[in-house]
């Protein structure tokens, strides 16, 4: 595996019967470096994110993960324990407590203790502002607190990659920017990050580097700045047009 790189994409195409959704797509993505993917709706972001830790199972094509082949015969959920994954509707736990969502993965998968777990949730939750909130539901909670504890939950199993499909897509406005904060805070932590999302002036702000996805194809890629400032593809340029 060439240095620093912790997921390679080779030739990656899915398929859902005769719907072609992504199409023989290569890329590398480095260790701390964080990536958002943008794009039109239909363009294949989620389907490519997901593919990345075999949600989806693509049609051909590999995902080496730290030098293993995740598209191999291997135990993927021991793979998953080292990729987090953020969805946009949150997959809370609803008949648990936000302690219990955020210790039961750690003490059943990675053996560790109650009290361990609970110190390390407690330690997170701190962190988010979210201490108050251990023993409340998830139907106590607003949208941008659901989303806190999800990330949260992610962090718990000590991932080396996080995933983001799109985390503030099902966000009232004025909750997106608690969400947009906690993952400022990783990006200058070093978290190397994936993300799929809508939120350009964010994207800008905290990405190494952009991927523009369209027709199931990476369009562009290249540095944040270059992306807004120089794009080159007409697709690219169109698109900004429209949402900028």
């Amino acid at each position: 595996m060439e240095e620093n790189n912790i997921i390679q994409v080779r030739n990656l195409s899915k398929s859902f019967g005769d719907l072609q959704v992504l199409n023989d797509i290569s890329a590398d993505f480095k260790e701390k470096q964080v990536v958002s993917i943008i794009g039109p709706s239909g363009g294949g972001k989620s389907t490519f994110l997901r593919c990345l830790n075999l949600l989806e199972t693509p049609t051909a094509g590999s995902v080496i993960f730290k030098g293993v082949n995740l598209c191999s015969k291997i135990d993927i959920n021991e793979q998953r324990q080292k990729i987090g994954m953020v969805f946009q509707h949150f997959n809370l736990f609803n008949n648990m407590n936000v302690m219990k969502n955020l210790t039961i993965a750690p003490m059943r998968i990675k053996g560790k203790s109650q009290e361990e777990a609970e110190e390390k949730a407690m330690s997170f939750l701190r962190r988010m502002g979210l201490e108050d909130k251990a023993s409340s539901y998830p139907s106590q909670l607003s949208g941008g607190q659901k989303q806190r504890i999800a990330i949260v939950r992610s962090l718990m199993m000590e991932p080396d990659v996080m995933l983001f499909d799109e985390p503030t897509s099902a966000l009232d406005p004025e909750m997106i920017g608690e969400v947009l904060d906690v993952i400022k805070q990783l990006a200058d932590e070093g978290m190397t990050m994936l993300i799929v999302t809508h939120e350009m002036r964010f994207a800008r702000e905290v990405s190494d580097r952009i991927l523009f996805l369209d027709g199931g194809k990476i369009d562009e890629d290249r540095t944040a700045d270059e992306f807004f400032d120089d794009p080159h593809s007409p697709r690219l340029i169109s698109f900004l047009e429209k949402v900028l």
